[in-house]
């Protein structure tokens, strides 16, 4: 076997052993937190697809390199070759690359971008404004005639499609709760729109990624914006809102379903 077939085989068997080792960790370590909303679920195939299909790649960079280190070290800097394009190397490069990147075009691209769309057509079962200001949210339920400025909680009910609808009184603003995933800007001026599906009953105190945050940087107050988000059962979802339409705490501030103060802010300081 010639030097350079050798090296070729080598490399491309380590470049095996690089990929295998590499899928078995993805498909073992779960990288991301709880998903708790459905559209959430594009979000998350479309990480690990790309995830996916960087590991051959940079198992391949990773293989030549080790295997380079190896096979050509020198203890002294001496003058070597010089070196050559070659071209059946550089034109696979550029094939391999052109259709790895219309492969990521299509899936996740395409389909994810088409199925969040579709999700987006459908008629929402709760309505909820949201206006982004410096540095809280405020929150109205229009179908009930309730709203809050800067609440300590947004409640939401499980398994229902909500449609945000998003704005700004100031600056740009991004809606983001990491544990649905999608993220939206609110504009001053214009009317966004996100629709969210929550999967499951939680809330900020078991999970600190169930929380509106804002996700655009807005100022000195911008890591102090957030809200935490509690997703409650339909029944007590209706039960709550039926009490806050109905002026339930006279001032609006006792509107939370468990006494919680629903008035104030979420425990940060706007200052």
């Amino acid at each position: 076997m010639s030097g350079r077939r050798r090296d070729l085989v080598v490399t491309g068997a380590l470049w095996v052993v690089l990929v295998i080792v590499g899928v078995l960790v993805v498909r073992s370590v779960d990288l991301l937190p709880a998903l708790r909303s459905e559209e959430g679920a594009e979000v998350d195939l479309a990480f690990n697809t790309l995830l996916l299909y960087s590991i051959p790649v940079f198992a391949f960079v990773l293989a030549v390199l080790l295997y380079s280190v190896v096979r050509w070290r020198v203890d002294e800097p001496e003058t070597g070759d010089q070196i050559r394009d070659v071209p059946a190397f550089s034109w696979g490069w550029f094939l391999v690359s052109t259709a790895l990147a219309g492969l990521i075009f299509v899936t996740p691209g395409l389909t994810g971008f088409f199925a969040l769309q579709s999700a987006a057509t459908e008629e929402p079962d709760l309505e909820v404004r949201l206006t982004g200001v410096q540095w809280h949210w405020d929150v109205e339920y229009p179908e009930a005639g309730v709203a809050l400025e800067a609440p300590q909680e947004i409640l939401l009910p499980a398994d229902r499609r909500v449609r945000f609808e998003l704005t700004s009184a100031d600056v740009i603003h991004a809606f983001w709760v990491p544990a649905f995933r999608l993220k939206q800007d609110a504009i001053p001026g214009e009317t966004t729109e996100l629709i969210v599906t929550p999967t499951e009953v939680s809330s900020y105190d078991a999970d600190p990624n169930v929380r509106l945050q804002c996700a655009e940087l807005c100022g000195t107050g911008h890591a102090r914006m957030y809200v935490p988000v509690r997703v409650v059962e339909p029944a007590e979802f209706e039960a709550w809102l039926t009490g806050a339409a109905m002026g339930m705490g006279g001032d609006g501030m006792d509107m939370g379903s468990d006494g919680m103060d629903m008035g104030g802010n979420a425990g940060h300081d706007e200052g």
